[in-house]
Formats: C-alpha cells, sequence, structure tokens
C-alpha cells in the first residue's frame, strides 16, 4: 500500500464564488472526496495554507518544502494542490530547494474550480495521485495529462486546460499519464537528497521593450541581481548598453534571457548578445524563468 501525503494550499482548485469574486475555500479532504482514489493508495491529507497563488511568497513555498522534507520518511510520495497562475514558480523552487529528492512530489491544480460543472480539477487530482504513487522522483506538475519537470514548465495559457507548456526549455513532458496510468519517460537524475533554505537577495527582473530607458536600467545597480529579458536569442539595444555595464560595474550580477515564449537564448550568436558579454553579463540560455527565479532566491545564482 502507498501512502501519499496530500498538501492543500488554495487555488482555483479549491475555489467557490464569492461576493468579490472567486476565492480558495475549500480544504483537502473536500477536494479528495471528489476523486476516485488509485488502487493500492492510501491518502492523508495536510492542509497548509489557503491561498489564490497570486498571493503565494517566499515563505509560503519555504513552509510547503519543509513540510515536504521533514515527513519524507512517513509517505511514498507527495500531491500539493496549488493555483495554476504560480505553479511552475513553486515547482522550481521545489525542485532546486529539494535537490535529488527521492520520492515523487507531483503539484497540481485546475483552470476550473473542482465543484464547477466540467471542471479538469477531478481528472488533473487523480492524475496526480497516481503519479504521487509511481517511481517518478522529485518535483513535476501533473496537468491535463502530462507530467513536467518542475525546472523544465511555465504556464502558458490563461483559460485552456492544457494550461502548461516547457517553455524556454523546448523539453517533452516527462511522462503521460493515460487511463490513471502513468508512463514515465523520463526523471530527474538519481543522488543524495538534500534541502536548501533561502538566501536573501536584492534582485531584479526586467524586460527589453521599446520603453525600456536606460535610467530605469541604472537604478538596478547596487542589487544583487538582475534578470534582463532581451530581444529573441538576446539582443540589447546599443541605448542600453552603457546602463547595464553601470549595473555591472556595481557589482550586480547580471543574467541575459529571452523574452521570446520557447527557444534558447544565446548571447553568442549576434553581435548586439555579444557586447552583453564583453560587459560581463550571463547568458541563462534555456532557463525557464520560473526556474531563474528559484535559482536566485536560493542563492544558486
Amino acid at each position: 500500500m502507498k501512502q501519499i501525503l496530500l498538501l492543500s494550499t488554495g487555488g482555483t482548485i479549491a475555489c467557490r464564488a464569492g461576493a468579490d469574486g472567486l476565492a480558495p475555500q475549500q480544504a483537502g479532504e473536500q477536494l479528495l472526496r471528489a476523486v476516485r482514489v488509485p488502487a493500492g493508495v492510501r491518502v492523508s491529507v495536510r492542509d497548509l495554507m489557503c491561498v489564490d497563488s497570486t498571493d503565494m511568497t517566499a515563505e509560503h513555498r519555504l513552509a510547503i518544502a519543509r513540510a515536504i522534507w521533514h515527513s519524507r520518511r512517513e509517505y511514498d510520495g507527495f500531491v500539493l494542490t496549488h493555483g495554476t497562475d504560480t505553479m511552475a514558480y513553486t515547482a522550481a523552487f521545489l525542485c532546486r530547494a529539494l535537490p535529488y529528492f527521492d520520492k515523487p512530489v507531483i503539484l497540481t491544480g485546475s483552470q476550473l474550480p473542482m465543484e464547477a460543472d466540467g471542471s479538469d480539477a477531478p481528472g488533473n487530482l487523480a492524475d496526480a495521485l497516481a503519479c504521487a504513487a509511481s517511481d517518478y522522483r522529485g518535483a513535476a506538475v501533473c496537468f491535463a495529462g502530462t507530467l513536467r519537470r518542475g525546472t523544465r514548465v511555465t504556464k502558458a495559457d490563461t483559460a485552456a486546460f492544457d494550461a502548461f507548456s516547457g517553455g524556454n526549455t523546448g523539453a517533452a513532458p516527462d511522462g503521460v499519464i493515460e487511463g490513471g496510468v502513468p508512463r514515465i519517460a523520463d526523471r530527474p537524475a538519481a543522488g543524495t537528497p538534500g534541502f536548501r533554505t533561502p538566501v536573501p537577495q536584492r534582485a531584479a527582473v526586467l524586460t527589453v521593450t521599446p520603453l525600456l530607458d536606460a535610467e530605469t536600467v541604472r537604478a538596478c545597480c547596487g542589487r544583487d541581481v538582475l534578470l534582463l529579458y532581451g530581444y529573441g536569442v538576446g539582443g540589447v539595444p546599443e541605448a542600453l548598453a552603457e546602463a547595464v555595464a553601470q549595473v555591472v560595474r556595481s557589482g550586480t550580477r547580471v543574467y541575459l534571457g529571452t523574452q521570446c515564449a520557447s527557444g534558447a537564448a544565446d548571447c553568442s550568436v549576434y553581435a548586439v548578445g555579444r557586447r552583453m558579454q564583453k560587459l560581463g553579463v550571463r547568458c541563462l540560455e534555456g532557463q525557464t524563468l520560473e526556474d531563474a527565479a528559484a535559482c536566485v532566491c536560493l542563492g544558486l545564482l
């Protein structure tokens, strides 16, 4: 019998309509009653928080990681119900905060509340429970019949049931769930499980657009990290180059990614990218924004 811990945090899956719109209200036990638990699985439930994922903070994510880490010997797998808007941020954080975790940590949620007609919530939660009882390891998002590793996932659609993609990584899912059965094609490398805690960082994120000016870039001087998202494979206009140079000289670590929805940054292709390299800017290549943010939070960038 596989022992699974269901951790509930709120999100659309737990929402009910109120005077001010949808807000999380349902507890984990209520969600669990709406699905068929896979055979050979026993589920325990713990309500960690009940928030819209927009309000998910670094302290919330650390509390989730701690709950999983301290329960790792009691359970064979974990399911985390979570709002979709920041699910990929939490998934990446858990991957980085729990390196080489040797049990499945499966995040799921829905685009419609569990109680809504035609909701995707029952199917997603049932699939997540099946994945948590599988031989997968580490944190991943289970949604619309696919399982995507936490460092290789981003929310790509605000409304479609198939809401997540591999983002800039271009990676295929680690698995698919067909008829309630997970078919795992890939998984993170094995190793000695560990636990990391956040490192205080003053960080900024800027996207290059025709509206971005040098003054705004220079305002990042003295921060620990600047994540800069350029055009295409990593283009930053010449008009911003001196401001970027000043930020680098101030001691800020500057990383350059692409603002494109898919495809990697590569600063070596064009002169406008090499100009950034010469200033000491480092390239994020195919790393998602969510994973970069997790790495910054944990002092890995």
